[in-house]
């Protein structure tokens, strides 16, 4: 963490049954590029929002504070106090001359997650052929799944999720759908993506960022129609 990072206080969010995560005002520098402009948006249990933008519009590093991990400049991090957050993202943080299972199995026993949760996270991620190997042994998208078990095997009521198809096949792309299903209602999704046709039907909510700054949403409980709405207009947009 840099020094800047610490000028900023992330405080928990009381008051409230549904937001879960809040960004309050929020600006963030790295050098000169200015990357999150004053921005303030919530989330809530039930959404599964679908986070849009280029490259640079500010996606992951506001992720990365959502879960902790990156403190603002300007402005406030609120979390619930309930809220168990899990974070996925390209740098996967796994111990690399560990095996796939042994990666899980750490962090299940630090987690004080059942074992039976592991063998289930196993059979879900299709990961029997694989959990024996060393991580550095395995291809990018089964490391991405071995990540993805790891960040569902704790149930986590935050979902935070930096690209997660990006390296997925489709038959990997389709547990994650049904992942980011199981429990729906009481759980809240945020994920940063391109991969807008394999994701799109599992959203509830798409906000789109522009230079650090939201310049659209489709709104919580957002209709189909509203949802596609605000998709095309993005796809018109970036042709």
């Amino acid at each position: 963490m840099s020094d800047n990072d610490s000028l900023a206080t992330t405080d928990y969010l009381v008051g409230s049954s549904t937001v879960m995560v809040e960004a309050r005002e929020v600006s963030k520098r790295f050098g000169v590029v200015r990357v999150l402009r004053q921005l303030s948006v919530s989330f809530q249990r039930g959404e599964v929002t679908l986070l849009l933008g280029a490259n640079g519009a500010g996606k992951s590093t506001l992720l990365r504070m959502l879960a902790g991990l990156s403190r603002p400049d300007a402005g406030s991090v609120f979390v619930a106090q309930s809220a168990s957050i899990g974070f996925f993202s390209h740098n996967l943080s796994m111990y690399g001359r560990l095996t796939a299972l042994e990666n899980l199995d750490l962090f299940r026993s630090v987690s004080n997650i059942p074992r039976d949760n592991l063998r289930r996270a196993v059979e879900v991620w299709d990961l029997r052929e694989s959990a024996r190997k060393q991580v550095t042994e395995l291809s990018k998208g089964t490391q991405a799944r071995v990540s993805l078990a790891r960040v569902f095997l704790t149930a986590p009521s935050v979902a935070l999720l930096d690209e997660p198809t990006s390296n997925l096949d489709n038959k990997s792309a389709e547990t994650l759908q049904r992942a980011l299903r199981a429990e729906a209602e009481s759980r809240c999704v945020v994920i940063a993506t391109h991969d807008i046709h394999r994701l799109r039907d599992v959203a509830t909510r798409v906000l789109v960022l522009d230079r650090g700054a939201v310049v659209a949403d489709s709104g919580a409980g957002a209709t189909p129609s509203s949802i596609s709405r605000v998709v095309d207009q993005y796809l018109e947009s970036n042709r």
